[in-house]
């Protein structure tokens, strides 16, 4: 007999373990990997061929078959532990609901109907926010939006939930955070519902979170519970809204300020009728719910506007705007007090005295205003902003001897944007500091590439860019790209920029590199005149409400031939803005005022058409070295 070979296939003894051939080692996985397929009904194989491997591997059958029922018991446990899970948040009498990671409902158990009105199934990929009350959203999201602890607790919160007909349901939710839980993977809110609950807070503790602490009146809690209240009366019930915002109060110093604002509400108290309902808002504003329709609002607005003139105060005359709205049960406290914000801003748009109702060209408004404020952070990225120039004549030699940069905006479907709508909206965000810079890089690099040495720009600088600390380097890369001499660029701010120390050293900082700096709409801000002279300027540029019927009232010619001396007087030349016809050409240069800007000479220029105008140059504004001291080193 021969001896077995390598190749052969070698079967064990009987008690002998599978594995003590290597061709038994080798067999060994793919006999398990068998018999798991036929346990798992799997393999398609032959009969013979399964028989086969079934045999080589009968000895691992019960450790799989142990591992088969044990798997099978996990599962079963899994079904049940969510059948229990599923059974408990549905017959809870506390409403469940469960939310995603972008707190939009997954699930909302049966008992939510009782709570708010609305079908359970009609929730599911609803968004949280559009049921949350938008006073109490902040509050609430940002808890939801906190990591949980390790138990998947997160804190107990209140907000009113707005129910299937409208009205508000104070609901109180226990949060957990059970998104890491397969069993669950969402965050679960246990609501109860506490607006009516027996054992509610201290009356007193009540009564002073519903209080102005200043004037005492209620405050804007108190009014939009006052406000739901009033709209649950129904159609029937008319009822309106008057927004009073009074300027003048805070000029009476920190002391001195809640002695006025006290002496202004009993006077406002006073005039208001037995049904009125005098409140305090936001930002100090004082807010009445009028018995009646807007036209009653109207009345008792200007009347409200009106006692003032008879309340004497440290702070001397107060002065007063107002918006008034209609109460519609359809819209929320919070949507209501909105639309006499709109119409409060609008009044304040046309001054002093003014009273004005929200309306549906209100609304239009801030349906633009929005969308415009929305656009115009991708203009710039778009190539929809440009900028023109306008010049400044020298009037005596008769030639133009600098331009104002200004920036203009192309809206690609409501087309020209004037620049009164557009700037106001960037200087509220801090867009308006890339902007500015943009425009400092652009103008340089323009009048830079013009022919001649001689011409200067003028470019406006935001207070959000003077205090971002950046605007020196700024300036210092826009005239080192463009290679523009310091001379030649003017940083024009306006007067009210001037009370701040920071910018006075920024101010000194430029001048130092031989920038020139003006002060824009020199006028509309007295308070800051005892300041010109200590500070870093060597420009006036004079406001053009100034010129408003200076041909015929007196008393503006007096004004404009004031702020030429006042500026002879401190060695600072005047550049009058806004001179638009030849009437007002001819006055100026008669008073002595020599550099005039405006639509008398030329509309802003393309900067095309600087290039191409033949415009001859002088030095900016007749400066030709700074007029302060260099910065020390």
């Amino acid at each position: 007999m021969r001896a077995p070979d390598d190749h052969d296939v070698t079967t064990a003894a009987p008690g002998q373990p599978l594995a003590a051939s290597p061709s038994g080692r080798a067999a060994a996985p793919a006999s398990i990997l068998a018999l798991v397929a036929v346990v798992l009904g799997t393999w398609s194989a032959p009969a013979p061929a399964r028989l086969l491997c079934l045999g080589g591997a009968a000895v691992l059958a019960p450790a799989l078959f142990a591992l088969w029922r044990r798997q099978a018991r996990l599962a079963g446990a899994l079904r049940t532990s969510r059948a229990q899970f599923t059974a408990l948040v549905r017959s809870s009498a506390d409403p469940v609901v469960l939310l995603d990671d972008s707190l939009r409902v997954t699930f909302a158990s049966p008992a939510i109907a009782a709570l708010l009105g609305r079908d359970p199934a009609e929730l599911p990929g609803l968004p949280l926010a559009h049921a949350v009350h938008q006073d109490d959203r902040r509050t609430l999201f940002a808890t939801l939006r906190t990591q949980a602890d390790d138990h998947g607790e997160l804190a107990v919160r209140t907000a009113r939930i707005r129910t299937g007909d409208g009205g508000w349901r104070l609901v109180q939710a226990t949060v957990r955070d059970l998104r890491a839980d397969p069993e669950v993977g969402a965050l679960v809110l246990f609501c109860s519902d506490v607006t009516a609950r027996r054992e509610g807070p201290d009356p007193e503790l009540l009564e002073l979170a519903l209080t102005d602490p200043v004037t005492g009146l209620p405050n804007r809690s108190a009014l939009v519970r006052r406000l739901a209240a009033v709209q649950r009366q129904g159609p029937a019930h008319r009822a309106s809204l008057v927004l009073l915002s009074v300027d003048g109060a805070a000029s009476a110093g920190p002391g001195a300020e809640t002695a006025v604002l006290r002496a202004l509400t009993s006077r406002l108290a006073r005039e208001l009728r037995g049904e009125d309902w005098l409140t305090r808002g936001k930002d100090g504003d004082f807010v009445v719910l009028v018995d009646g329709g807007v036209a009653d609002a109207e009345v008792v607005a200007a009347r409200l506007i009106a006692t003032l003139r008879w309340l004497a105060t440290p702070a001397g005359r107060l002065t007063a705007t107002a918006g008034v709205t209609g109460l519609a049960a359809d819209v929320d406290p919070g949507e209501a007090l909105r639309r006499a914000d709109l119409a409060l801003h609008s009044a304040r748009t046309a001054g002093a005295g003014s009273v004005h109702r929200f309306d549906d060209a209100l609304r239009s408004a801030e349906d633009r205003r929005s969308a415009l404020s929305t656009d115009l952070a991708g203009a710039l990225a778009r190539g929809e902003l440009r900028l023109v120039f306008q010049p400044v004549v020298d009037v005596v030699l008769q030639r133009t001897v600098s331009v104002e940069a200004l920036l203009r905006w192309r809206h690609p479907e409501l087309g020209d944007v004037s620049p009164q709508e557009f700037v106001p909206l960037a200087e509220e965000s801090p867009l308006i500091t890339e902007l500015s810079r943009w425009v400092l890089r652009e103008a340089c690099a323009t009048v830079a590439g013009l022919p001649g040495e001689e011409l200067a720009v003028a470019v406006n600088v935001s207070a959000r860019h003077v205090h971002s600390g950046e605007l020196v380097a700024d300036v210092v890369a826009a005239l080192g790209t463009s290679g523009l001499p310091a001379s030649r660029l003017v940083v024009e701010l306006t007067e009210s920029m001037l009370l701040d120390s920071h910018v006075a050293d920024e101010l000194q900082t430029l001048r130092g590199l031989g920038v020139r700096i003006a002060v824009d709409d020199f006028g509309t801000g007295w308070s800051s005149l005892a300041y010109l002279a200590g500070m870093p300027v060597d420009l006036l540029k004079m406001d053009q409400h100034f010129l408003a019927d200076v041909e015929h009232d007196p008393q503006r010619r007096a004004l404009c031939r004031g702020v030429l001396q006042l500026g002879t007087s401190l060695g600072l030349p005047v550049v009058v803005e806004g001179v638009t016809t030849t009437g007002q050409l001819a006055l100026l240069r008669d008073m002595g005022h020599r550099y005039l800007q405006g639509y008398a000479f030329a509309r802003p220029l393309e900067a095309g058409q600087l290039a191409d105008g033949g415009w001859p140059t002088a030095v900016a504004v007749g400066l030709d070295a700074p007029a302060g001291p260099a910065v020390p080193s």
